[in-house]
């Protein structure tokens, strides 16, 4: 008995200890930074890998896919025979995404991982703590550099899955970041597709564990052009196509010297938009619909006012797993975005923002190929349904602001209205910057930064430098407020004809402003100098 009560006594006092020293070693991990880390939820385009660990859509399995269709596109030229066309895309398509596949029933018998980035910190893998000139990764390097070691982290994920699987595992990641990084929340930075993915981990999950959310550039509304097709409104632009290309090459669509090969587009957007007219039925059965009408992930990129009508074109053989998830998704998730949004902003347990570029041409494959956009999602979904103005057009002379806050929200150039957003006083647009492009010297960092480690509900009015207008110099390069010049350049409290030679000279490249002057010299708001605004302060020099 003696023994007994020793052994137990024994233990109990190990016991003890353990309890009492628990705590201790608990509150070592804590982190009394006050900022909590930084969780990037990247978008579309994570490289995937099968079971095997082959890279899913590698340039090999891209052109071995593409190369059966040759003959049949051959043919078509020859004879204009649609079936044999759509019979080799149909192949092509399919030997392309078949590792990625969903049956009409949610059923993918395919392995599919992604490689990488786990919930360690970036700073655990030597390749993110290098030099990025311009990609997510370059946020990653700048948190890392700003606010040190167990703050930046990445969540990766495969991108054609379901979202709610999605969800799942961005719940566990935060979990595993909280505990690894001594805190009790984190912040998450939504980039492109990682804003649907963020939406329905706040539908499912909330953001108890969440202090800041930052949307970012993202499809957290859906993606009208992919909208657009699932309710059968293909159409190629070929104007639209060549400046979009002209974009992508130069970082301006109106590049001059290509401009005279618009006809050559127009003509590739006519035989494109003939042989939807002829087969367009088929080419939804036999290719669009089964490839990607059962992806559960492109669902998230379906606005939700275009649901309905989506799946009466996508699912008419839809088994009841497939039918089910859609309507899941549009129930929980988006449908309820905006009243989300609201609760978010209201809120005091969580902060809210919204950032969305303009003035970019997006992929012109539907009726809508001249909305504004970022590049890849146009600008009315990234801000939250802000009013804007289509590429190359403004609001009008006689426009009004749709909702009256007792403030001006529309933009200098006249091009967007931010007062019908679903954060109006959240939201920031930036003229000239493209889709998820930062770089570490321009100021874009800094300005993501200062969202993603507030503490406090930040509006549009917390920041002067940061405006809810402002625009990127794509000259400098740098992300500068935007307002209209005033054409005084040399800062003498006049506008002179010396004023409109240094705007002419820095025009042409003869020499270079400081970038303070930058925003005096661009007088007709466009986010560029150029010799217009030369000749606009010559005129107002001149009047003068």
């Amino acid at each position: 008995m003696k023994k007994t009560k020793a052994v137990l006594s024994i233990v109990l006092s190990v016991l003890l200890v353990v309890l009492t020293v628990s705590p201790a070693f608990a509150a070592e991990k804590k982190c009394d930074c006050g900022t909590a880390p930084i969780v990037q939820v990247r978008g579309i385009g994570e490289t995937l890998y099968d079971g095997e660990g082959n890279e899913v859509f590698s340039a090999e399995n891209i052109i071995n896919g593409i190369l059966p269709a040759l003959p049949g596109l051959t043919y078509y030229l020859a004879t204009g025979n649609t079936d044999v066309l759509v019979d080799a895309l149909k192949v092509a398509v399919t030997k392309i995404f078949a590792p990625v596949s969903y049956d009409n029933n949610l059923n993918r018998d395919s392995v599919v991982e992604v490689h990488g980035y786990t919930s360690d910190p970036i700073e655990t893998y030597v390749d993110l703590t290098e030099n990025y000139a311009s990609s997510e990764y370059t946020l990653s390097q700048a948190v890392y550099n700003e606010l040190g070691e167990g703050h930046s982290y990445l969540f990766i994920y495969d991108w054609t899955a379901n979202p709610f699987d999605i969800a799942a595992d961005l719940n566990q990641f935060i979990k595993e970041v909280k505990e690894k990084s001594g805190h009790d929340k984190v912040t998450l930075c939504a980039e492109s597709m990682g804003g649907c993915m963020t939406n329905t981990y706040l539908a499912v999950y909330g953001y108890e564990d969440v202090q800041n959310v930052v949307m970012a550039n993202a499809a957290f509304n859906g993606l009208e052009m992919l909208g657009q097709l699932f309710i059968g409104n293909p159409e190629i632009d070929g104007e639209a196509l060549a400046r979009l290309i002209v974009q992508s090459i130069y970082g301006n669509a109106e590049y001059a010297s290509l401009i005279p090969y618009i006809p050559v587009f127009e003509q590739l957007a006519l035989f494109a938009n003939d042989l939807f007219e002829k087969a367009g039925d088929k080419i939804y059965k036999e290719v669009l619909i089964p490839v990607f009408g059962y992806l559960p992930s492109f669902w998230c990129f379906i606005p939700e006012y275009h649901f309905e009508e989506a799946k009466a074109l996508m699912l008419p053989d839809a088994g009841p797993e497939l039918l089910g998830f859609v309507n899941e998704y549009y129930e929980k998730v988006a449908s309820k975005t905006t009243d989300r949004v609201k609760e978010m902003v209201e809120s005091e347990d969580v902060n809210y923002f919204c950032v969305s570029n303009y003035n970019k041409f997006i992929a012109p494959v539907t009726k809508t190929a001249r909305w504004n956009s970022d590049g890849v999602i146009e600008t009315y979904n990234t801000s939250g349904f802000a009013t804007v103005a289509d590429i190359g057009t403004t609001l009008g002379a006689e426009y009004v602001q749709a909702v009256d806050f007792g403030r001006n929200m529309i933009s200098p150039d006249n091009i967007v209205d931010a007062s019908t957003c679903q954060a109006p006083m959240q939201t920031w647009f930036t003229k000239n910057w493209g889709h998820i492009a930062y770089n570490h010297n321009d100021g874009t960092c800094d300005f993501y930064i200062w969202l993603l480690t507030a503490k406090e509900q930040y509006t549009i009015d917390s920041n002067s430098q940061y405006p809810q207008f402002m625009y990127y110099n794509t000259e400098i390069p740098m992300l500068m407020p935007y307002t209209c010049g005033s054409g005084d350049v040399t800062g003498d409290g006049k506008v002179t004809a010396i004023d409109a030679t240094l705007v002419l000279k820095a025009a042409s490249g003869v020499i270079c402003f400081p970038s303070e002057n930058l925003p005096e010299a661009d007088v007709n708001c466009d986010g560029v100098i150029t010799a217009v605004d030369a000749r606009i302060i010559l005129r107002k020099a001149t009047e003068n």
